[in-house]
């Protein structure tokens, strides 16, 4: 899961909310790490204008979904992230939201990111992910 959806997901206010919120729970579970949780706040406060209360209320839910699978970032993942930015001109959290998932076996990221779904799939040192738009 990418913070871009993650925010539609969790803001009413926009077009794209309920597009994003079905596609999440089309699913049995899904991921996420610490960088698109703290992307998701920073968005719904800063940019969206939501309370920082309401937003933290939707956003600790969600982590504490039984669904949802919460992968850490760690040394290694922090290398193959760098690699992963070098490889395909990434952005610095892009890829280590991207990295963290691959390294942790993830295969499909849902994002409305068009930078990444640019790139459509990634394979690299033997995994692979592929972007998908659930928006549209």
């Amino acid at each position: 899961m990418d913070s871009s959806v993650l925010v539609y997901a969790m803001d009413p206010t926009t077009n794209e909310h309920m597009k994003s919120r079905d596609a999440i729970l089309k699913h049995e579970g899904w991921a996420v790490n610490p960088t698109v949780v703290h992307e998701v706040y920073h968005s719904l406060v800063f940019k969206r204008k939501m309370t920082a209360e309401d937003a933290s209320s939707k956003i600790n839910a969600f982590v504490r979904d039984r669904r949802t699978r919460f992968l850490n970032i760690t040394r290694a993942i922090s290398v193959y992230s760098i690699d992963l930015a070098v490889r395909f001109s990434m952005g610095g959290r892009d890829s280590l939201i991207v990295g963290c998932y691959m390294h942790n076996g993830v295969d499909r990221l849902l994002t409305h990111d068009k930078e990444l779904l640019k790139l459509r799939r990634i394979d690299f040192r033997d995994r692979r992910i592929v972007f998908e738009d659930p928006i549209f």
